[in-house]
């Protein structure tokens, strides 16, 4: 019976110390406590000086030193390399790469039970980054300003949806706090109107209203739709509520004409503005992430539409023959979706359940410790509990590119070329672009300003 119950014993120590080894090793494959992609800091360099394209071909070769998009960085990898493609306007490239991280970040949704239970002995950046909640609805987002930077409204429009789909899941699924994406419910409702879609326009105007209802020009989108949309008494609400004028209305009016003999166009700027915060230890509980700002001088930008030459390249000349160079538009941008509020509100929404995992883990790790040391010798109990403890860190991992937040800025023009500049609230002038806003059409044009 002795030597059973000695055998028994023996073979319980054998088996703590492999569960030891094997966290260990299971750590040390993970590539210890550093993640390739938040290392690489030449990437960031090349992005935020501008040359995005030099940044996605880096982050491209490093995706491929980690083996593929399934690896353990994959994700955030996609994530960035998507941004930075877009950023160079290569924005098929980008599509393609953000439709692969959504793939992903859905298949990577569904974690191992034996690398969740490994966690508890060393540390959550052993595992698969899945994105945060915020970073995954934010994929369709910038599929759906890409597909509008194209003119392919109805892909940007499947996009918008999806948005707000996820995020409705989210909320009653996950019984989560999360608030719906006014960006996206306004970018929706400017594609809906470009497609002469008004009412489902009106719906989605009226959604961003109740999320931003002090966003510049909402009032009369709220009016011309419901104008177009036959709501009589909502077209009399919004004009009184944002005390309209009657240029205001014309100009509305006039909106609602389409074809080649409309007389307005107009110019839609996406402003990317900033940095979005940055993740690092918690300072309450340093094993836990936080989301901290990162500066950001700039609060928005400065746009201005001007007339351009025309060009053999361009088939629609300066507007109304005015002379090259003449500011037909201009006005603030505003914003529409507070990236770094969002990513700090949902990472503290989701810090009781962070901690629980947390103090589960430190039981564990005494538990096994002291056993080791009972069952082998106290000795090698005091060092797995060092190397349990030291090795559990922060998973600072996150998608490190997106801007601080996403602003619009609309104008009303006659059918033409222009030339669109943005110069940052900071004074710093972003490289122009030359667009052609045809007859009755929204033409979308984007900026991105780092600091």
């Amino acid at each position: 019976m002795t030597s059973r119950i000695d055998f028994a014993r023996s073979a319980y120590a054998r088996l703590l110390a492999a569960l030891a080894l094997s966290a260990g090793l299971i750590l040390a494959s993970g590539l210890g406590c550093s993640s390739a992609r938040m290392s690489d800091t030449e990437s960031d360099r090349l992005f935020r000086t501008g040359r995005y394209s030099e940044a996605a071909d880096r982050l491209r070769g490093g995706l491929k030193e980690q083996g593929d998009e399934t690896s353990r960085d994959g994700l955030l990898y996609l994530l960035d390399i998507g941004l930075s493609l877009h950023s160079a306007g290569r924005l098929a490239e980008s599509n393609q790469a953000f439709l692969r991280a959504d793939k992903i970040a859905d298949i990577k949704d569904y974690t191992s039970l034996a690398t969740e239970g490994a966690t508890l002995l060393t540390t959550d950046q052993i595992k698969d980054y899945k994105g945060e909640d915020f970073e995954k609805i934010l994929i369709n987002v910038y599929l759906s300003m890409n597909y509008s930077l194209m003119g392919d409204i109805e892909n940007a429009l499947v996009e918008a949806r999806k948005v707000n789909r996820k995020l409705k899941l989210m909320i009653t699924d996950g019984q989560r706090k999360y608030k719906q994406n006014a960006f996206a419910y306004y970018l929706s409702g400017i594609l809906y109107e470009s497609e002469g879609s008004y009412n489902d326009a009106y719906i989605d105007y009226k959604s961003a209203q109740g999320l931003m209802p002090a966003f510049p020009g909402l009032g009369k989108d709220l009016w011309r739709t419901a104008l177009a949309s036959g709501l009589t008494q909502a077209r009399d609400q919004w004009a009184e509520e944002y005390h309209l004028t009657d240029e205001d209305k014309r100009v509305s009016r006039e909106l609602l004409k389409r074809g080649r003999n409309a007389p307005l166009a107009e110019v839609i700027i996406l402003y990317e503005n900033g940095i979005s915060p940055r993740k690092e230890p918690n300072p309450s509980f340093y094993q836990l992430p936080k989301f901290f700002p990162r500066h950001n001088p700039a609060v928005g930008a400065q746009v201005e539409v001007l007339a351009a030459a025309q060009t053999p390249s361009t088939a629609v000349p300066a507007p109304g023959g005015a002379t090259p160079g003449t500011v037909i538009a201009s006005g603030p941008t505003a914003v529409a979706e507070n990236i770094e509020a969002t990513a700090i509100e949902n990472l503290d929404e989701k810090y009781g359940g962070l901690l629980a995992k947390k103090l589960a883990g430190i039981v564990a790790k005494e538990v096994v410790a002291d056993q080791i040391g009972k069952h082998t010798d106290p000795a090698l109990g005091f060092l797995a509990k060092l190397f349990f403890y030291f090795s559990d860190q922060a998973d600072t991992r996150s998608w490190n590119l997106l801007p601080r937040d996403l602003q619009i800025a609309r104008f009303a023009v006659p059918p033409g070329t222009y030339v669109v500049r943005a110069r940052t609230s900071n004074g710093s002038a972003l490289p122009e672009k030359t667009v052609q806003a045809n007859a009755g059409a929204k033409v979308f044009v984007n900026f991105r300003y780092m600091p």
